[in-house]
Order: structure tokens, then sequence, then C-alpha cells
């Protein structure tokens, strides 16, 4: 790997804070001690993740001589970066990309900028050339709903008491990437390592 791509891989890294299984962290905790019978709390949940297939790592990335990739899921969504490292530029299709969720079904997806419009028209290729990067985020579409004020999203994985059944499970992402003429599928699986509760104050 050359210099400069050393570089730019550094500042990736720097930039995200090496970010690994935890996609959000707790606004504040509330120790027990703390609580008051006057206040009114909720239980929220924060999941955290690794890496299983191709390659299994806490850091939630994979590089080979054609790509760095990073996939951060949060919430609602799953943030992506996609390096080139190649000497070629190549293509993310977006309508083929597949979210395989915790009961082996597929699902295909919406990009940020696709759910910010009207959410149902065809997504166009992303060219990223040499020494390029791409970031933006996926949402499954099954996630994705209508209601009376437009596009919204539910969570992608329970935020209740059934989300402590979670832990264990894995999910997938597949990334097809075409350069030239041949198309390389890239199949991400995770699995939820831990999942965490903690009270908030909602009154």
């Amino acid at each position: 790997m050359n210099l400069f791509r050393l570089f730019i891989i550094s500042l990736f890294c720097m930039y995200s804070g090496c970010a690994s299984q935890n996609t959000h962290t707790p606004p504040s905790l509330i120790a027990p001690g703390d609580l008051s019978e006057d206040r009114e709390y909720k239980t929220e949940y924060t999941y955290a993740y690794k890496l299983i297939e191709p390659a299994q790592k806490d850091l939630l990335e994979y590089r080979d001589d054609l790509l760095f990739c990073r996939l951060i899921p949060g919430q609602n969504t799953i943030s992506v970066d996609i390096y080139n490292l190649s000497s070629d530029p190549f293509y993310v299709d977006w309508n083929q990309i597949r979210m395989i969720d915790s009961e082996g079904q597929s699902h295909g997806v919406f990009r940020r900028l696709e759910l910010l419009s009207d959410g149902v028209r065809e997504q166009d290729l992303s060219l990223i050339l040499p020494q390029g990067l791409l970031s933006d985020t996926l949402t499954p579409k099954n996630k994705v709903y209508r209601n009376m004020t437009g596009w919204a999203q539910k969570p992608l994985f329970p935020n209740s008491a059934e989300a402590l059944s979670m832990k264990g499970q894995t999910f997938g992402l597949v990334i097809p990437v075409k350069q030239e003429e041949s198309v390389k599928t890239y199949r991400f699986t995770f699995e939820v390592s831990d999942v965490q509760s903690y009270l908030v104050d909602i009154k």
C-alpha cells in the first residue's frame, strides 16, 4: 500500500474514532440511587456488534486489494464508507444491495438521499474513482413507511425488552461492486455481541 492510501485510511480512522461495535451511546446513565419518585423514566436499549464474515473483527471494517469498507449499524440506518484502493474506478449499484435480517429474509435498501426525496424511484449507480471515498447511509426498505408528514423509519432492531433476546443474533449486508465487466459481491455478516439497557428521564 502506498503512503497516500495509508494516509487516507489513517485519517478515516481518526475521523471515526476507529468506530467499532457500539452504534449509539446512551445520552445519560441514571444510577439506581439517583431515581426519584417524582420523575418518570423509560428503559432504552443499545446494541453492540461484531463482524463475523468475511473476517472476524470487533472493528466493523474490511479491506482487500479492491476496497476498504466500514459498516456501522445505527439506530435506524447503517453508515457505509467505501474507499477505492485499486487503480481503476468501480461502481456501487444501490438497487442490488440487500439487507439480510436476523430471520434470513432479504430486503432492498434506500440510500440517504433517495429516502429524503420520494423514497421510491430507481437509485443511480455511484462511481468511486481510484483513491476515492463514498460515504452514505442505508435503510432497509421494510423499515420505511409513510405517515401524515412524509417518510418515516422504524428502528433496525427492537427498542423494547425484546432487545435482550437479540444478543447472539446475526444479520447481513450484500454489496455488489462492478469494475469494468466483472462484478464482485461482498457478503458481510454481523453478530449482535451485546445488548445493554439503561434508564432515561422523560419527565
